[in-house]
């Protein structure tokens, strides 16, 4: 906020936000100011808010706190009006101004005042008709007015012909911008003529520049070019050697690799010579350890099938001999020539048949016990051997 001037003008105020300074509540907007015509002095304004500005509140100058360029801040509490009141303020703004002699000079629109007394300094009129509208405003002393109405003022006419100017129109805004154009047309003429000749100056000089960079251009393009080929050249020469002693040192490298791989192959070779030599003895040996082996296995088997009776002999020898089942066990235990001595012999040579003992456990098992006969009515038998039951007992022992 800024510090009010000594002079308002009154159409700076209108529609101005007003805002409580100790609560910064929004009060409205300023519609219209409060005057007292015949005193030429300025009460205060009347604030409208609400919607369509219905509520209406009058402040005094002496509320106005701060005056600023985008509100005014006010303290106390303002009085409440309505619209009825407030069109029946009195004002002269709008108000015609007439001469003594019956002349219309034009209409007051403004005024100036002081803030901190509410004096009114001044009005401004604006000319008559569309002059008015595109003229100047003059300035009209309250105390040149001779008297006052509602719609109109009267003034002297020595008064209305020597009003004081406030603020030009646009007729002479557009004169002295006409005069003001004109001098500067006539400098910005010279102005162009310098630059034109000021261009063909430096046309020429951008010409003799050119001309002087395209002769460097061309020189510099020249030097560049024969350091390149020298470069290439150069190049060349060293990727040539470079390739050479990289050849050199691949062939000497292949060299050394294959005398290596020589020397390693027949490494190899030796060593896997001796290792088949090697291996070759381990699986000899082995071979003839498992025929060894095989034969101390196979031979006291072979024997025993070979010294085997067939048999219709072994049914010969069985009916010759005592029913074992009909026997009693001290026949075996008193007998021991009944077991062959081949069989003796394979104990000896044979240790693993210990480890079946079911052999010697068939060899001394308990004779079956012999039923007795049973008594029949049948006539007897001739005891004449059949010889069908002869050939059955000679092929099937077994049985």
């Amino acid at each position: 906020m800024t510090t009010p001037p000594d002079l308002i003008r009154q159409s700076d105020l209108l529609n101005q936000l007003v805002l409580d300074r100790s609560t910064m509540e929004t009060l409205g907007r300023v519609e219209v100011m409060w005057m007292y015509p015949s005193a030429h002095r300025v009460l205060g304004f009347v604030c409208k808010a609400g919607s369509f500005g219905t509520k209406k509140t009058a402040f005094r100058l002496a509320q106005i706190s701060t005056l600023g360029s985008n509100g005014i801040l006010t303290h106390n509490q303002p009085e409440e009006t309505d619209a009825t009141k407030v069109r029946q303020l009195e004002s002269l703004l709008q108000c015609e101004v007439w001469s003594d002699t019956g002349n219309k000079s034009g209409k007051i629109i403004d005024y100036l005042f002081s803030l901190r007394t509410g004096e009114i300094n001044c009005y401004l009129l604006a000319s008559s008709g569309w002059a008015g509208i595109a003229g100047d405003l003059y300035q009209l002393p309250p105390s040149q007015i001779l008297s006052l109405g509602r719609r109109r003022v009267l003034v002297t006419e020595s008064v209305a012909q020597n009003l004081a100017v406030y603020q030009t129109g646009i007729k002479q805004t557009l004169a002295k911008a006409k005069a003001v154009l004109q001098e500067d047309y006539g400098q910005a003429t010279e102005e162009l003529r310098s630059l034109s000749q000021q261009a063909q100056t430096v046309t020429e000089q951008a010409k003799g520049r050119l001309q002087s960079l395209t002769g460097q251009f061309k020189e510099r393009a020249r030097s560049l070019s024969q350091q390149a080929q020298a470069t290439i050249q150069t190049f060349n020469e060293q990727l040539q050697e470079d390739a050479q002693t990289i050849v050199g040192q691949t062939r000497e490298n292949s060299q050394q690799l294959t005398e290596r791989m020589k020397e390693r192959t027949q490494t190899f070779s030796a060593q896997f010579g001796d290792s088949i030599q090697i291996l070759t003895e381990q699986v000899e040996d082995g071979i003839q350890t498992l025929t060894v082996q095989a034969k101390e296995i196979l031979e006291p088997t072979l024997a025993d099938e070979l010294d085997a009776p067939s048999a219709p002999e072994d049914a010969a020898k069985q009916s010759s001999v005592p029913d074992s089942r009909q026997a009693s066990p001290e026949t075996f235990s008193t007998a021991p020539s009944a077991i062959p001595s081949e069989a003796t012999d394979l104990d000896d040579d044979a240790p693993w048949i210990d480890d079946e003992p079911w052999i010697a456990d068939e060899l001394i098992a308990p004779p079956t016990p012999i039923k007795p006969p049973q008594p029949t009515t049948e006539p007897p038998a001739s005891t004449q051997p059949d010889s069908k039951v002869d050939d059955l007992d000679d092929d099937e022992p077994w049985i």
